[in-house]
């Protein structure tokens, strides 16, 4: 049985000892690296083969290196990549998969790791229920504001970021007057 090789990337060392246990409960599965900041991932990754990496987004004090890890990883051909992590913001989220993750699951759900690998190793697109609803919402906001102009798009960004007509006036340097047309074109166009 060819068994799918696979490193982790976690810096807290209950999560790692945790999942390192769990891992090694599956047949079908080798954990090859584990390493618990960057810099050790890449001192490891140059001497092993791994199918899939398993990276925590938040390694150590640097806030979302691991976001850099999943880059450079795919910079070095690794198509596998699985984030794990107890971040849920929808940007960050948009963001790990900007730089090539293929799942996001949250440290809540460890259950469905197993699972995860396996579909990733068999190049199965399977997006993990914690992101799913995240990512069809996006797609669906991008599908309604590709009818938008340049510039009524970028009324409409500042509108979705909370700011109001008279902040949007502002920002953009023009009067409330003309940021009232501008949403109400943008409403029947979406709309």
């Amino acid at each position: 049985m060819e068994r799918i090789k696979v490193m982790l990337v976690e810096d807290e060392e209950f999560w790692r000892q945790n999942i390192t246990f769990e891992l090694k409960q599956v047949p079908d599965i080798q954990l090859t690296i584990v390493a618990a900041s960057k810099s050790e991932v890449f001192k490891k990754f140059c001497h092993s083969k791994v199918d899939v990496a398993l990276v925590d987004l938040c390694l150590t004090k640097h806030q979302f290196d691991g976001l850099e890890v999943v880059k450079e990883l795919k910079e070095r051909n690794l198509e596998r990549i699985i984030v794990l992590t107890s971040i849920q913001d929808k940007e960050i989220i948009l963001k790990s998969f900007d730089c090539g993750t293929i799942n996001y699951i949250t440290k809540s759900s460890c259950n469905d790791i197993v699972a995860s690998i396996r579909d990733a190793y068999h190049n199965k697109v399977s997006l993990h229920a914690d992101v799913t609803n995240i990512l069809i919402n996006e797609l669906k906001r991008e599908r309604k504001v590709k009818v938008l102009t340049p510039l009524e798009r970028e009324v409409y960004e500042l509108k979705e970021q909370g700011l109001n007509k008279k902040q949007i006036a502002h920002k953009l340097y023009k009067s409330v007057e003309t940021v009232k047309r501008q949403l109400k074109v943008i409403k029947s166009k979406i709309n």
